[in-house]
C-alpha cells in the first residue's frame, strides 16, 4: 500500500510538470453588503478595570474601617483611664467633704483659725414657748438703765462681728 501511495503521488508530480492538470478555476462570488462580518473580539478590558476598580474600592473601604477602629479603641482606652482617674479624684473630694463636715473640725477651725469662743452662761438667751402660736423672749437679767444696757448690747454686738 505504500508503493500504491508513492505511485500515485508520483504520477501527479508528472503530471504537473507535462501541465496535463487541470486547476480549478478561482472565481470571485459577488459582495453581498447585508451580510454582517464578524467582528473580532476584543478583551473585555473596560470590564476587567471596572471590576479590579470595585476590588480596590472594597479593601480601601475595609482599610479605613480597620484605621477607624483602631483609632476609637485608642480613644476609648484613654477615656477610660480618665474616667479612673476622675473617680479616684471624686473618691478623695468626698472624703474632703466628710472631713469637712464632721463637728469637731468644724469646731477646731472655729477655735483655732478664726478664734472663736463659746458662748458663757450669761450671754445665753433662753426662749419660752408655752402657746405654740406665741414666742415670748425671757427678760434680760441685766440690771442697768435703758441707755447704759443700750450701748452695752451694741458693743457686744460689735465685738461678736469682729470676732
Amino acid at each position: 500500500m505504500a508503493y500504491n501511495s508513492q505511485s500515485a503521488v508520483r504520477k501527479e508530480l508528472h503530471d504537473i510538470e507535462i501541465g496535463t492538470v487541470k486547476t480549478p478555476e478561482i472565481t470571485a462570488l459577488p459582495e453581498n453588503k447585508n451580510v454582517k462580518r464578524p467582528v473580532a473580539r476584543k478583551a473585555p478590558y473596560f470590564k476587567y478595570i471596572c471590576i479590579c476598580a470595585f476590588v480596590f474600592g472594597a479593601v480601601m473601604c475595609i482599610l479605613t474601617g480597620y484605621s477607624k477602629v483602631n483609632e476609637l479603641t485608642a480613644e476609648a482606652a484613654l477615656m477610660r483611664d480618665q474616667l479612673e482617674e476622675l473617680q479616684s479624684e471624686g473618691n478623695a473630694l468626698n472624703a474632703k467633704k466628710e472631713q469637712r463636715f464632721n463637728l469637731e473640725y468644724v469646731e477646731n477651725v472655729a477655735v483655732n483659725q478664726l478664734g472663736m469662743v463659746k458662748l458663757d452662761k450669761n450671754q445665753i438667751n433662753y426662749v419660752a414657748i408655752s402657746n405654740p402660736e406665741k414666742i415670748t423672749v425671757a427678760a434680760e437679767e441685766n440690771g442697768g438703765s435703758g441707755l447704759v444696757a443700750g450701748i452695752i448690747k451694741s458693743f457686744s454686738t460689735v465685738l461678736e462681728y469682729l470676732s
